[in-house]
């Protein structure tokens, strides 16, 4: 069964696994693009709860999984 990836799913997501801004999510384009659909200009990443959310372009992620990636600070 397909999951439906809405904001209110991301945040449920973030909160549900306690994710604060050292990490980053990254989507399925498709995904992606379903998110920010009703933007007036394509945007190129989003932010939510804190937490910055891009689209994968290296086909790394499938379509409805949320992958973490950690952000290191030097």
């Amino acid at each position: 069964m397909k999951k439906n990836i809405d904001l209110a799913t991301i945040k449920k997501f973030i909160l549900a696994n306690a994710l604060t801004d050292n990490v980053m999510l990254m989507l399925h384009p498709s995904n992606f693009d379903k998110l920010v659909a009703n933007s007036a200009k394509k945007a190129k990443s989003l932010c939510v709860s804190g937490i910055n959310i891009i689209a994968d372009n290296n086909d790394e992620i499938s379509e409805d999984e949320i992958d973490v990636l950690e952000v290191k600070f030097n």
